[in-house]
């Protein structure tokens, strides 16, 4: 009944997983995180019934397919702790970690041979059935339990620090998609033990809840990521115009030559970062074309205009840049200008973008509009 649950949980890791690939593979902070998920979508997908017959064309006896799949889970509990210690920056005892996953396998290697001849690694619903002893499932579960447990808390606990909203929720979900994985081993211990077939349907939804929940949990990364280009790009944009009027009327500033194939090849940030220096440095030369005058005629025409009070300083630097444009373009000499004009001090590359941002809005509206009428009135 609930299969479409596992199937859907397992794709969406799958495509989370291929999301997070081309950061995930370049960024070495990130890699151990893309790497765990990227085992535990091909873990859950081993289960699946259509890999199991496909795996049956490659591997004609099943309970070679059953063992190889147990001991790759266990290489990939031992694989995804060490990566989720490492995405914590938390200490990861490497020793210890694979040193208990080979152990836990060479115990199932021989637990398995030492069994009555069997046809699957599977638990039967009646214990008289031939097939591995107990001692088999209780190694074999105890490991993921334990493994998973421990992913789950240091999520929970790393999603605890000062970090970004966003990821920390992304951490904590995350966290309860491996602690769910560690109900689905405690509830196939009691079934080991009880046999009760009342507990089978519910393996495949807590299977299903499990991948969802770290789908998602590992996709708000990637959510935080896109958003954060779409504000940069959205900024870079903004502040287009205002760009291109500064570095028209002073072209020294740009840090080098445009060309498209350069400008695709940069990354954005970067690309906004460099238009940021550009239109500061611009408005260092500019600020030697305003003259006092200018500046008192700036103030008196920005307090005649219905503007809040906030955005006062951002218009009367859209003014005075466009008296400066104005007194570059008619030849007029520059002086030494005492006076800072480039605005307050920023204390990180957001902040000054949004300072810009404000100047850029205010370059472009009505009232800066009406003052560059009246310079050219005044020509």
């Amino acid at each position: 009944m609930f299969a479409w649950l596992e199937t859907s949980g397992i794709a969406a890791l799958w495509v989370v997983a291929l999301a997070r690939a081309p950061h995930g593979l370049r960024n070495r902070f990130q890699r151990p995180l893309w790497l765990a998920i990227v085992m535990i979508a091909l873990a859950m997908s081993m289960h699946l019934e259509p890999v199991t017959a496909a795996l049956a064309h490659v591997v004609p006896d099943e309970h070679w397919i059953d063992l190889t799949k147990h001991l790759f889970s266990i290489v990939d509990a031992a694989a995804v702790l060490w990566f989720i210690l490492g995405a914590a920056d938390r200490h990861r005892p490497t020793a210890l970690v694979f040193g208990a996953a080979a152990a836990v396998m060479t115990a199932l290697v021989l637990l398995d041979l030492s069994a009555p001849p069997h046809a699957r690694n599977q638990i039967a619903p009646d214990p008289a059935t031939p097939g591995v002893p107990d001692a088999y499932w209780w190694v074999f579960f105890l490991f993921h339990l334990l493994a998973d447990t421990t992913c789950g808390i240091v999520c929970w606990l790393y999603g605890r620090h000062d970090t970004p909203r966003l990821l920390r929720l992304g951490l904590r979900l995350f966290g309860t998609g491996t602690l769910l994985a560690s109900l689905l081993w405690v509830l196939k211990l009691v079934y080991l033990h009880t046999r009760s077939p009342d507990l089978g349907p519910f393996f495949s939804p807590v299977t299903g809840a499990e991948a969802w929940f770290m789908a998602v949990g590992a996709a708000l990364p990637v959510a935080l990521q896109l958003r954060a280009r779409r504000d940069h790009r959205r900024t870079y944009r903004g502040l287009a115009p205002l760009w291109r009027d500064l570095t028209s009327a002073s072209p020294d500033v740009v840090l080098k030559p445009d060309n498209r194939l350069s400008v695709l090849a940069m990354p954005l940030q970067l690309r906004l970062y460099r238009r940021v220096i550009e239109i500061r440095d611009a408005m260092i030369v500019l600020r030697n074309y305003v003259t006092p005058a200018t500046l008192d005629e700036v103030r008196r025409h920005v307090a005649a205009q219905d503007v809040p009070v906030h955005l006062v300083e951002a218009h009367v630097t859209a003014c005075w840049l466009s008296a400066a444009l104005d007194a570059r373009r008619n030849g007029r000499v520059p002086h030494s200008q005492t006076a800072d004009l480039t605005g307050p001090a920023a204390a990180d590359l957001d902040e000054e973008t949004a300072n810009l941002l404000q100047v850029a809005a205010a370059y472009g509206s009505p009232s800066t509009g009406t003052y560059r009428t009246s310079l050219a009135g005044a020509v």
